[in-house]
């Protein structure tokens, strides 16, 4: 039997890090937070009965892993904890009654304080007299990711602290999404080709850890500060008296956060908000308690992973019981087949839904959900509805097992599962429903740019054989659009010169509109860059593509097949004969940027260190944008290593594979004569 439980607690175990890495690390989580916290609810009950199996590596006993970064990492001056959850009024009163028995103080003499749990990123804000020299994520709560410079963009989050400030003071607090900014980001995304952000906290996560500093200031991240962490020359008796000092600060504090001076007015707070948080511009999953007194709470202290002075009250999922009608499946872009359950129209959060994703058939297993099933939907924050699971008990033996397809149900053609993965995909890639997935990706706005070829005209051009390939698309004239409905002439003609001019698209943006697994912008203005045409690219080996440090041998591998392909290889042929330009396009030399110093022009280069002028990804954009090719890692391909102050094993690896290494006042030296035309054309390039 001891043996089973082992078993048991070890498999818990290993799903709930793989999905607390999906949620932290990746910002992908496959299942809600309420299935989260029931898979981790159920492994303390099983460590709480046998608690000879727990271990120091336990979820139970940390926050999250933290996995390869790109970001320093730092540790936390104090532990960064998460925070215990509850789910019902009544386990609010025994937390109350606990912390009661545990400073021997009757519950009607400690007060709380009642904060909106906003859906975001913790961060961790280090200022040094005043000025912000630091911002980290949670990380495993030990050790965080410097976002800094990221932090620096949140315009509502203060460098610099009004009045009197402390030595050093470190302010805990949430990095979250508006709604409307959230909407904004997730247009732009869809406009242009890229999947879209499931809620705004995945959405804030992923900016937050982004490498380029002006797209998280373009993202409109907010903060909001909620607690102390280390300080130095304070002196406060309350929580709540710290909140209203942060607002003296210039630190922003949610306006909703209120002081009980019982636990009977906390029930009132917690039994209010339900209705209240549908009026906010922003995301809450809950709220925080937490013990007023912070001499009480340091009696109190923490265990190895939550302070036993605070909980989360979390809100009831926004759910509905409806009946699975039917299973459709959806093909994408790269012929994967994605599973959506049918449903019998429900009301859910203000809304009618008639759908709900199933994800993948890996998880309508795991789900045990069959067509007929009476099923719990959830709506927390995504912008897709998922089904949690079905209700077992009111089966009638006449519902169906949902098994995936052993044939694209639009296509009939083959279907085979990723090696490794969870996905199946139809292989045909004469697919209909396939092909105008991918056509939209071509025409997105970070592929070729084609403003009015939306969904659904792309349905009728298809679905009336008018377009049969991507070339095809340059075959079209004005009066075929016509044909079309609710076609125009105004709108037809405009569709056209669209078209026309996306034959002049920059090599990057061409690359990224032939849909190559794998390769996103990123790799695409790589390969440009390395190789200056689309015939030159075809022509390179898979080791030659396999060297290329940002590009690692599995991407390498899907573009060397891809451009050797027979669809592949038409595809291009194709666009060529339509006048596509097939290589970087020059810039007019009146406006264009003057290049690198000869020892430069081509160069791999690679940054290190801490920088005293720039940013990392500042100096990088700057040199890429002269012409330099800047690399993440060293290699024997790495030409030049720009090393600033305490310079860590990249400047050994390059001292030991013997390359050049330059200082950053060098550099300038260096660039001085490039700084200097900028200044006389009324350019700024440093």
């Amino acid at each position: 039997m001891s043996a089973n439980i082992k078993k048991e607690i070890d498999e818990l175990r290993k799903e709930i890090w793989r999905h607390a890495k999906l949620y932290y690390v990746d910002s992908q989580p496959v299942i809600s937070d309420y299935e989260y916290d029931l898979l981790f609810r159920k492994l303390q009950e099983l460590e709480k009965e046998s608690p000879q199996y727990i271990t120091p590596d336990s979820p139970s006993q940390r926050v999250a892993l933290i996995e390869n970064t790109p970001f320093k990492r730092t540790s936390h001056r104090l532990p960064m904890l998460s925070i215990d959850n509850s789910y019902s009024l009544d386990e609010i009163r025994d937390f109350a009654q606990r912390v009661s028995r545990n400073i021997s103080v009757n519950t009607s003499q400690i007060s709380f304080v009642v904060e909106p749990k906003i859906d975001g990123v913790a961060i961790s804000l280090w200022y040094e007299k005043g000025v912000l020299v630091k911002a980290l994520t949670r990380g495993d709560g030990i050790v965080g990711e410097d976002v800094t410079n990221n932090a620096r963009t949140i315009r509502s989050l203060p460098l610099k602290l009004l009045g009197s400030a402390p030595d050093f003071l470190e302010v805990r607090g949430e990095i979250y999404l508006g709604h409307k900014a959230f909407s904004k980001i997730n247009k732009e995304r869809a406009s242009g080709g890229e999947n879209i952000f499931a809620n705004p906290r995945n959405a804030a996560a992923g900016t937050l850890k982004m490498l380029d500093s002006k797209v998280v200031r373009h993202r409109q991240l907010d903060f909001f500060a909620h607690s102390l962490g280390e300080y130095t020359n304070l002196d406060f008796e309350h929580h709540y008296e710290t909140l209203n000092s942060f607002k003296e600060l210039g630190l922003p504090v949610n306006e909703h956060c209120q002081h009980a001076d019982n636990l009977e007015q906390v029930v009132d707070l917690c039994q209010n908000w339900v209705d209240k948080k549908q009026k906010l511009e922003y995301d809450i999953d809950g709220l925080v308690i937490k013990v007023n007194r912070i001499d009480l709470q340091q009696r109190l202290a923490t265990t190895s992973r939550a302070p036993r002075w605070a909980i989360a009250y979390k809100f009831e999922h926004e759910q509905a019981i409806t009946k699975l009608l039917d299973v459709i499946v959806q093909v994408g872009r790269g012929g994967t087949l994605t599973p959506v359950a049918i449903l019998d129209p429900v009301q859910l959060a203000g809304t009618v839904v008639k759908r709900a994703s199933l994800h993948n058939y890996e998880d309508v297993a795991r789900k045990d959900v069959r067509i007929g099933d009476y099923v719990t939907i959830v709506k927390a924050g995504e912008i897709i509805p998922q089904v949690l699971g079905s209700d077992v008990e009111r089966r009638t033996g006449t519902e169906t097992i949902i098994s995936a397809p052993e044939m694209c149900p639009s296509c009939s053609g083959e279907v085979k599962r990723d090696d490794g993965g969870v996905y199946l995909r139809c292989i045909n890639d004469q697919c209909a429903q396939g092909f105008k997935a991918q056509l939209k990706f071509f025409a997105s706005r970070k592929g070729m740019d084609i403003s009015g070829l939306g969904e659904k005209i792309i349905s009728q051009l298809v679905d009336k054989k008018m377009v049969a390939s991507f070339s095809d698309l340059y075959a079209l004239r004005k009066d075929d659009l016509l044909l079309l409905e609710r076609m125009g002439e105004k709108s037809a003609q405009k569709l056209i010169d669209n078209i026309e001019n996306s034959k002049n698209v920059s090599l990057p943006k061409l690359i990224f509109s032939l849909g190559i697994r794998h390769v996103g912008t990123k790799a695409s203005k790589i390969l440009a860059k390395t190789y200056n045409s689309i015939d030159t690219l075809m022509t390179v080996s898979i080791e030659s593509l396999q060297d290329i440090d940002e590009i690692g041998p599995v991407m390498a591998e899907s573009v060397y097949e891809y451009l050797r392909s027979e669809q592949g290889q038409n595809n291009i042929k194709a666009l060529c004969s339509a006048g596509v330009k097939m290589e970087q396009i020059e810039e007019d030399t009146a406006t264009s940027i003057p290049e690198l110093p000869s020892q430069f022009k081509g160069k791999n280069m690679v940054l290190t260190g801490s920088l005293v002028n720039y940013t990392r990804s500042e100096l990088q954009k700057k040199l890429e944008d002269l012409g330099a090719v800047v690399r993440s890692s060293v290699s024997r391909n790495t030409d030049y290593v720009v090393a600033g102050e305490n310079a860590g094993s990249k400047l050994t690896k390059a001292n030991d594979l013997g390359i050049a290494v330059i200082s950053e006042k060098e550099l300038e030296v260096m660039l001085e004569p490039i700084a200097n035309i900028g200044e006389n054309t009324q350019q700024s390039f440093f």
